[in-house]
């Protein structure tokens, strides 16, 4: 689990190499998911959006992971 100083919670997602990672960002602390189907990352991911209080779908993001 990295840390990331003054982050804003968060919930992302990002397909690589044919699996999903769900990247979850709480308290300064970025966790990673990685899962073989998409409707199970986006239910993992929307699931810790809502224990977050975040709003809306999680983003699928671009480019490399941070971190």
């Amino acid at each position: 689990m990295d840390m990331v100083a003054g982050e804003p919670n968060d919930v992302r997602l990002k397909n690589v190499d044919r699996q999903w990672i769900v990247q979850v960002v709480e308290n300064g602390k970025v966790a990673r998911h990685l899962f073989n189907a998409q409707p199970v990352a986006e239910s993992y991911a929307e699931f810790q959006r809502i224990r977050l209080g975040l709003p809306g779908k999680p983003p699928i993001w671009e480019g490399e992971p941070d971190g």
